[in-house]
This record gives C-alpha cells, sequence and structure tokens, in this order.
C-alpha cells in the first residue's frame, strides 16, 4: 500500500481556516514532511495562506489531487463535507488525515472507509487524544494488569466553545448535533473505546441551557462496555476548560489530566491520589507525525478509518438517545 518513499513526504490540505492554520504550523514540527500545496474555494483565502506556510496555491481540488508530487492530503474542513472530499481524494490515490468526527452518521463514514480501501490508500482520522501521554500510560497499565479488573473508564471535556462569528458552521444545528459531542465529546468517546474495547449499549442526555445559541451545550452519555465495565462521557460548550480521562479498576485507579499531560494514579488500599512524571507531546503533532510515518513506512495508521467508523457508530446512537430522552441504543 505504501507509495514509494520520499523525503520529505509532501502534503496538501484542503481547509484554510483556524484549524487549518494550526495544522500548517504543526506540520512545521514533523520531522521529514513538507506542506507543498493549499485549496480552498475563496482565492484571496488560498493566497494569503499560501503566503503565510510557503506553499503552493492549487485552484482547484483536482489540481491538489491530481499533482504526482503530493503524497497525502489533509482535510480541516466543516464535517458535512468530510464525505464528499475523503471519497474524492482517496479516488485520486491519495492518502487521506481527516479531522474527526469522520462523519455525522455511519453510511457516510462506511463511504470513506470503502472509498480508501477501493483506492488502496491509508485513510487517518484525528482522534488525536488518545495519543496523548498519560491516556498513554493509562493504556499500558490496563495492558499490564496493573489496573486490575476495569470497571470504570469517565471521561470530561469542557471548553468555552462559541458562538463563534469566525467560523459560523460550528454554530449550526446541522454540523453539530448533540452540540459539545461534535466538537468536544467525539474525542473522549475515541478515548473510552481506545481504553474500554467494543460498547454494547449507551444511553445520552443532550440539552440547551444557554439559549444565545440552539447548539445542545451540555451533553451527558452513559456507557457499558460489551466487558461488563461501565462509562461515562460529560462535555460542554460553556464550562471552564478541562479534558480529563480515567480508569478504574479492582486495583487501581488512574487519571489523565490537564489534557493529557499530568498522570495520577492510586492503588486500591491507598487514601489518596499521587502524580506519576510523565513528558507531555503536542497531540496535534503526534497525530500528523503518525500520518507521514504510515505513509513513509507502509504501515496502516492505528486512528485508521476502521477505528473512527467505530467513534461514529457510537456517536450516531448518541443522537438517537439523545432524541428520545436517553433511551439505550444497542451498538
Amino acid at each position: 500500500m505504501a507509495r514509494a518513499k520520499r523525503d520529505p513526504v509532501r502534503l496538501g490540505i484542503v481547509g484554510l481556516g483556524n484549524w487549518g492554520g494550526r495544522l500548517a504550523h504543526a506540520l512545521r514540527q514533523v520531522e521529514g514532511a513538507t506542506l507543498a500545496a493549499c485549496f480552498a474555494r475563496g482565492s484571496e483565502r488560498r493566497a494569503a495562506f499560501a503566503a503565510a506556510h510557503g506553499c503552493a496555491e492549487a485552484p482547484a481540488l483536482e489540481a491538489l489531487t491530481g499533482a504526482p508530487s503530493i503524497d497525502g492530503v489533509i482535510v480541516a474542513t466543516p464535517h458535512s463535507t468530510h464525505v464528499d472530499l475523503v471519497t474524492a481524494i482517496a479516488a485520486a490515490g491519495k492518502h487521506v488525515m481527516v479531522e474527526k468526527p469522520l462523519a455525522l452518521n455511519q453510511a457516510d463514514a462506511r463511504r470513506c472507509v470503502e472509498a480508501a480501501r477501493a483506492a488502496g490508500v491509508y485513510l487517518q482520522v484525528a482522534h488525536y487524544r488518545r495519543l496523548l501521554t498519560a491516556t498513554r500510560a493509562i493504556k499500558a497499565m490496563l495492558e499490564a494488569s496493573e489496573i486490575g479488573r476495569l470497571h470504570h473508564v469517565e471521561a470530561a471535556f469542557n471548553r468555552p466553545f462559541g458562538p463563534d462569528p469566525k467560523r459560523p458552521w460550528r454554530d449550526q444545528e446541522s454540523e453539530a448535533p448533540a452540540g459539545a459531542m461534535t466538537a468536544l465529546g467525539i474525542h473522549m468517546l475515541d478515548n473510552l473505546l481506545y481504553l474500554g474495547g467494543p460498547i454494547r449499549r449507551l444511553a445520552a442526555l443532550s440539552t440547551v441551557l444557554d439559549t444565545s445559541t440552539p447548539l445542545d451545550d451540555m451533553t451527558s452519555v452513559l456507557v457499558e462496555f460489551a466487558n461488563g465495565a461501565h462509562g461515562s462521557i460529560a462535555t460542554s460548550l460553556r464550562l471552564p476548560f478541562v479534558a480529563v480521562t480515567a480508569a478504574h479498576g479492582d486495583r487501581a485507579s488512574a487519571w489523565s489530566e490537564a489534557d493529557g499531560t499530568r498522570l495520577f494514579t492510586q492503588a486500591a488500599g491507598a487514601e489518596q491520589r499521587s502524580e506519576r512524571p510523565i513528558e507531555p507531546v503536542d497531540g496535534v503533532v503526534a497525530n500528523l507525525a503518525a500520518f507521514v510515518r504510515a505513509i513513509r513506512t507502509g504501515t496502516e495508521p492505528e486512528t485508521n478509518g476502521e477505528e473512527a467508523l467505530k467513534v461514529v457508530a457510537a456517536f450516531e446512537a448518541i443522537q438517537k438517545s439523545a432524541a428520545t430522552d436517553g433511551v439505550f441504543i444497542e451498538l
């Protein structure tokens, strides 16, 4: 599946807004990669982005995907546009890294996965918070039986996040079903799957508390995993910033806090927890580095389309449950 190796790996980007700029800056920290070209429909935005990041302008998507020198394409556009862009880029024979969620429903997510498979290219989704050091450490503790039998995985992700006149699409219900879950909680949904395994069923409540926007700004999810353990997610568009994931077992508990930069543990017999030293990483950089590594080595990305499809399946179940006032949905 790997393309011919090239030094550096040359990438294009589609979607040149605020987050596109963040990705372009992050890519500068990835060894052996360069941002070669960019595309957006607005010519002024393309020109400004190209000048700011030292890449070429592509006047059309086909010009970007048709360039033989481009190895892969980053997609940083509104959620509802992902399916058409991913399928077109894959059909052109380019590897794809797309922002999360892969799609807003399973049907579109499957189209993306099938397009990449048919074209023989890699599809990676930016579920990068599972790559953060403290979360990785919890996974290692689970695999080493240090936590023991898993009983509960919990996660919370809150951030005051709108309305945003610079990115009005984020405040549209069509782009953000279940409100905060689409932009924020989707990261924690992937973390629950990463640490807890397959989900058997879930129930969700999603509510508008601040009527300045139609989006649900508080969403809560209760999960039962296939292994019998429980899980929970709380996510808000209005509360102060917090990003925490924790796993609790019959031997110990472990917390990934401060967005994966701090790790706390507590043995079952202890009265209080203690902090373990870790070396934090930039998750955005780590995600891009993983994409570049997949292209260079011909190795399937960890957060590939199949993994992302599991997230979308659970995300769609959350939407269905919230629409029925918290009825459990089987996955």
